[in-house]
């Protein structure tokens, strides 16, 4: 069964806690994402850069092929993804919170945008599945599916994306939903909670993954591995290694299960709850690997494992080897403090100069600054977003002229004014 990522705004700042101290490194963690096998080729993707990254596996390499950016200037950031094979092509959903998404991507370094649609009542799209056929989106209104002509047929305005951790559907009439320190089975029928069961954990802020079959829902909490049945009994459990548990998914093939729990992840026997293979990913990975969220898909070769790592991403094969890693590399960017502009001045003649100073813009990114609409100068943010420039004053056709001094990032958009009089 498949599951529905997690918040990626809740992960990030969890798996960033986990990986580094806030003096090290700003580059932006690899926590989450969805792996597929399309015509023999094994594909990875993620959005926990804001962007939609694919990367294929190939000679022993993984190797990013494409990235699509939101092309909405207000919603510039996929939160989750969902991949779609259909008539024998492959397609990838996003949303980036207003919008759903669909790209055509059977060409993967050629995308071709197919629709996009927004809901009318204001719905923020958090996250994106597909249930019997159905796509399924999570948002703050609730969930919601759609048919294939993107209409919503049915809703539940119980499970939103307030709701940590992931959320599923099974075929016998449940709704499951990972929350907090509590593991919550409603019904579809009725909309009302059947049973929950009280997950042992840590930190209740940790977003946890559930896969269930016919009989048991499966989840990794901070002390084991667990199979509880739908009226919240535990029916088998596996004491694992790490402090945390994040992420169960099914095997490609049906007897086994994988989880993760920070140290590294575990190929389990379903029916025996028993260990057959391993890989600790803080050993045998990159400096700052720490098992989070993982997926799995078959290519010509047979069933490899995605593992994002925080520093980088992993793939194994069925024998828990080590196939190829890729390194997030990409840096955090985005504005740390409130967004500011200072003065030490509102007024000025012609040609003298003026000290200005800001805070909340991208991280070391460069600076347009313009008085009157007339470039006067380009500056770098400094690691926090914040910079300090003496500019001068422009001659001007006409004045004494009110008029404005105005900031623009020219990587991240951000735009900040204050009022000035050329004298």
């Amino acid at each position: 069964m498949k599951k529905v990522l997690i918040i990626a705004v809740l992960f990030a700042v969890l798996g960033a806690s986990l990986l580094m101290q806030p003096t090290e490194s700003k580059t932006k963690a690899y926590y989450s994402g969805k792996a597929v096998g399309y015509n023999g080729t094994f594909y990875v993707g993620t959005v926990n850069t804001g962007n939609f990254e694919l990367f294929a596996l190939g000679n022993g390499q993984l190797n990013k092929v494409t990235t699509i950016q939101s092309l909405d200037a207000n919603y510039k950031e996929f939160g989750d993804l969902l991949f779609d094979k259909a008539d024998g092509r492959l397609y990838v959903y996003l949303v980036n919170g207003r919008y759903l998404i669909k790209y055509d991507i059977t060409d993967p370094e050629i995308p071709a945008l197919l629709l996009k649609v927004k809901d009318n009542s204001w719905d923020w799209f958090a996250r994106v599945e597909k249930v019997n056929g159905n796509i399924v989106t999570i948002g703050s209104k609730g969930t919601k599916v759609w048919n294939k002509d993107m209409q919503v047929i049915d809703s539940y305005a119980m499970v939103n994306n307030m709701s940590l951790g992931y959320s599923q559907f099974v075929d016998n009439g449940k709704l499951m939903v990972s929350m907090k320190d509590k593991l919550n089975v409603y019904s579809t029928a009725s909309r009302q909670k059947v049973s929950e069961y009280t997950i042992a954990t840590n930190d209740a802020n940790t977003g946890r993954a559930i896969t269930s079959d016919e009989n048991l829902i499966y989840l990794v909490d901070d002390q084991s591995l667990k199979a509880v049945d739908f009226d919240g009994n535990v029916i088998k459990q596996f004491t694992h290694a790490g402090v945390t548990g994040y992420d169960v998914i099914d095997s490609t093939d049906p007897n086994y299960l994988y989880f993760s729990d920070g140290v590294g992840i575990v190929k389990v026997d379903k029916e025996t709850f028993q260990p057959v293979k391993w890989d600790w990913t803080t050993n045998s990975g990159p400096s700052g690997s720490w098992a989070m969220g993982i997926s799995s898909a078959n290519d010509a070769n047979g069933e490899k494992i995605a593992i994002f790592n925080g520093s980088n991403i992993m793939v194994l094969d069925q024998n828990m080897n080590t196939v190829a890693t890729y390194l997030a590399v990409e840096k955090d960017t985005r504005p740390t403090q409130p967004l500011s502009l200072g003065i030490d001045k509102n007024f000025g003649a012609e040609g003298s100069q003026v000290a200005v100073h800001g805070t909340g813009f991208g991280l070391n990114e460069t600076l347009k600054i313009e008085i009157n609409k007339i470039k006067v100068a380009e500056v770098q943010a400094d690691e926090y977003g914040n910079f300090i420039a003496t500019i001068t004053v422009p001659a001007v056709e006409h004045n004494p002229l009110n008029t404005d001094i105005k900031v623009t990032g020219l990587s991240s958009k951000l735009t900040y004014s204050t009022t000035f009089r050329i004298e």
